[in-house]
């Protein structure tokens, strides 16, 4: 038995020993150190607009005033992350609907837990964010980033090393009218209202819509556009019971962005958009063979159009001066929209029937290969904290969560101006016996529960020990259903299930000082589409994680430093997956260690000034070379792909109650496009400014009025910013492994202005 076992085994046991005698705090938001003032003042302690950490786990939150600040900096709110420490981002484009690509502490996306208001939002069947489930920035409360892992009761499958919380803000007390109008480069404009309805007996609610449209910032033609309706409903009574009803439906209308291979990027111009010639369907001489060539590289076929629903409802309930319980059921529906991703050739003999309209069926034409998503998620998480003692909090909770969804990729004729026909699946073709022609046509299930007890116990005056165990498992079913592209038909099934324990310990030395440890173990089930891999006999197997940390905070009035050394062990990462021909692929790295220093900085200078900056240094050391069908890479002692060593962000802000300023710039260091470390793209530097005056009007009419001015990457830099697709190895040498890493670039300097108005 190796040490590394006898580790993992002595500290299972003693974490499980522990969670029997002690447990979570009340609130994950506040710990005992800082529970006091909270509820004195109603507000959580800041230093200028940064908020105050006391939790004994490193965390950052953007408050209210920050994301009404950032909100135009690149997408709505991934961009504005790119400020914390340990955020790498790439890929907006400025307009909040684009996508790029999220790292935290080098944990990519898709291993990040994303939640809002207790609904977990990435993507159950690959697992990845969407900005299309964050919702409206404006109705945020705050954001936060946990790192290390999320917390043991987060309703997520992915936070294997990091977790993101989105709260939204709550309905007023008072009526009235928040109107947002504005404009910015790429022919970009939003629109947002938002109504709060008063508080009559208790009840009170807001409903919001938005409307954004702008264009590509590349050649070649292509827009976003995008609609989205909120409320949130709040009903208060008795010894402060509350529920909330929060929905959200979200429209969209979104051409996709060209990512280049490094190649590309340097034989192209920087703003090209996609290069391939226009597909279609239809066109061709009778008693010949017309054979088309199918170029998936074409920016009409490259787009996604979507709705999407999000309902969920948060409950508390004094159950007694002792005992609080919280319930958050959701329910989630994608559907009603597709995703043509390429283009394929079909020679008419499979369909028997003349498509291009040339009198003969000797032709292959091309048709696109386009997404039919349904999927229905629901769920609930709930938890009741009993407090045992004036010291110790003890929780239990329970999450179930189940999801059905059918995902289907059909053959879509293309017009002559190279977009699909429809976008609502109704021109799907048919082959000869009058089915409709799916490459891939797929219902699949996946069901989770997880139940956890945790426990916060103030042991000491200055010392706090929260421990908990969970126990997860998930079920993965996948049903392939027969067709004339989509192969036999089968079903599969797979099982994960783990036990999870953490631990960790504050110390408050002084009303400045905080020492905090903490450890988690996390689990990530693969993407559902892993059970529909060619051999039946294979199992994708989980990634598993280790997260530990050790602490400092300091903390004054004017002050807030905090330091953080963090070391994570992976078994079986999941680096990237690729999607070819409608099948998933993994690259599983095997071991991963990953080691860094954290530090952040913020504090106030005289005269309404303040000042931010953080340093992030991230060593992820693959541990073994990657091999598959007998093909080795050297991959051993190399840094994972998009996995930047050194990150750095540094600000100055000024606000005086009524004009208000932050010069903002973020270093991305240096990082690679592949698992063998053989392609590098060099670090870069973005600057961004963002302005506003608040202007006091005295009005019986107007509340308040807020002109704002953001500029993205002010000095208008041009480079590659993150890996949108890693390969194992970018050496033409390493045959059978070789692959070119495609890229996101920076989007150009980008102006947006915004008025508002509260009535």
């Amino acid at each position: 038995m190796n040490n590394d076992f006898k580790y993992k085994k002595t500290f299972l046991a003693i974490a499980s020993l522990l969670s029997l005698n002690s447990a979570v705090y009340a609130e994950e938001e506040a710990d005992s150190s800082d529970l006091k003032t909270i509820l004195v003042s109603g507000e959580i302690p800041k230093v200028g607009d940064v908020q105050k950490e006391t939790i004994p786990e490193s965390r950052a939150t953007l408050s209210k005033n920050e994301l009404e600040k950032f909100a135009g900096l690149e997408s709505a709110m991934s961009g504005a992350l790119s400020y914390l420490p340990g955020v790498h981002f790439s890929g907006a484009a400025g307009d909040g609907i684009t996508e790029g690509a999220i790292s935290i502490r080098g944990f990519s996306g898709d291993q990040i837990g994303f939640t809002r208001d207790g609904i977990p939002i990435n993507d159950p069947l690959y697992l990845t964010p969407h900005t299309d489930f964050f919702g409206d920035p404006e109705n945020y409360e705050s954001v936060s980033v946990i790192y290390g892992g999320a917390g043991i009761n987060a309703p997520t499958l992915t936070a294997s090393g990091a977790g993101v919380e989105i709260r939204t803000v709550a309905p007023t007390a008072e009526s009235g009218l928040y109107l947002k109008q504005g404009f910015g480069s790429n022919s970009l404009h939003r629109t947002f209202a938002r109504y709060n309805f008063g508080e009559y007996n208790g009840l009170s609610a807001w409903v919001s819509a938005s409307r954004t449209k702008g264009d590509l910032w590349t050649t070649g033609g292509g827009e976003v556009e995008s609609n989205r309706y909120e409320s949130n409903i709040q009903y208060k009574w008795g010894n402060n019971n509350s529920i909330n009803a929060i929905l959200s439906v979200f429209r969209m209308r979104s051409n996709a962005y060209f990512k280049p291979t490094l190649a590309e990027s340097r034989a192209l111009p920087y703003d090209a958009g996609f290069q391939g010639p226009i597909n279609s369907s239809y066109g061709g001489s009778n008693g010949v063979s017309d054979v088309s060539a199918a170029s998936s590289n074409n920016g009409r076929l490259q787009r996604a159009d979507f709705k999407i629903q999000t309902y969920a409802l948060n409950g508390i309930f004094n159950l007694s001066d002792h005992a609080r319980l919280k319930v958050d059921p959701y329910f989630v529906r994608v559907a009603d929209g597709t995703a043509p991703v390429a283009a394929l050739g079909i020679p008419e003999f499979i369909l028997n029937a003349d498509v291009n309209g040339d009198g003969d069926l000797l032709d292959v034409k091309p048709f696109a290969l386009t997404v039919y998503p349904t999927q229905y998620r629901v769920g609930n998480t709930a938890r009741i904290d009993l407090d045992l003692s004036n010291t110790n909090v003890l929780q239990v909770g329970l999450w179930l969560d189940y999801t059905h969804a059918r995902d289907q990729f059909g053959a879509t004729p293309i017009r002559g101006d190279g977009k699909v026909v429809s976008i609502d699946g109704s021109r799907i073709l048919r082959d000869v016996n009058g089915n409709e022609l799916f490459v891939k046509d797929q219902r699949s299930k996946i069901t989770t529960q997880k139940l956890w007890v945790q426990d916060s116990w103030n042991f000491a005056s200055n010392w706090n020990l929260k421990t908990g165990l969970a126990w997860q498992h998930t079920k993965l079913e996948g049903e392939n259903i027969a067709g004339t592209l989509s192969g036999n038909a089968y079903t599969r099934e797979v099982d994960y299930y783990r036990f999870l324990p953490s631990l960790s310990l504050d110390f408050q030395l002084d009303a400045q000082n905080q020492f905090y440890y903490n450890t988690t173990s996390n689990i990530r089930t693969p993407a559902v589409a892993s059970v529909y891999e060619q051999d039946a006999t294979s199992k994708q197997k989980a990634e598993t994680t280790l997260n530990q940390e050790i602490g400092w905070r300091y903390s004054t009035e004017n002050l807030l430093v905090k330091t953080a050394l963090f070391y994570d062990q992976f078994k079986n990462r999941q680096v990237a997956y690729e999607e070819n021909s409608a099948v998933t692929r993994y690259f599983n790295a095997g071991k991963v260690n990953t080691k860094g220093l954290e530090f952040s900085l913020d504090g106030k200078l005289p005269h309404n000034f303040t000042y931010r900056g953080s340093y992030t240094y991230i060593d992820a050391e693959q541990q073994s070379d990657y091999s598959a069908g007998g093909v080795v890479a050297n991959t051993k002692g190399k840094q994972v792909f998009n996995t930047p060593e050194n990150l750095l962000t540094a600000g100055l802000g000024y606000d005086d109650g009524h004009f208000y300023s932050n010069l903002l710039a973020r270093y991305t260091g240096s990082f690679y496009g592949d698992l063998a470390n053989t392609e590098k793209i060099s670090g870069y530097t973005v600057v961004d400014l963002n302005l506003g005056y608040r202007f006091d009007l005295k009005n019986a009419f107007v509340k308040s009025s807020t002109l704002r001015l953001n500029i993205n990457n002010l000095f208008d830099k041009e480079h590659l910013s993150g890996v949108s697709g890693g390969t194992v190895s970018a050496n033409p040498a390493d045959a059978g492994l070789y692959s070119a890493p495609t890229y996101y670039r920076l989007a150009p300097r980008s102006i947006f202005a915004n008025l508002t108005l509260e009535f």
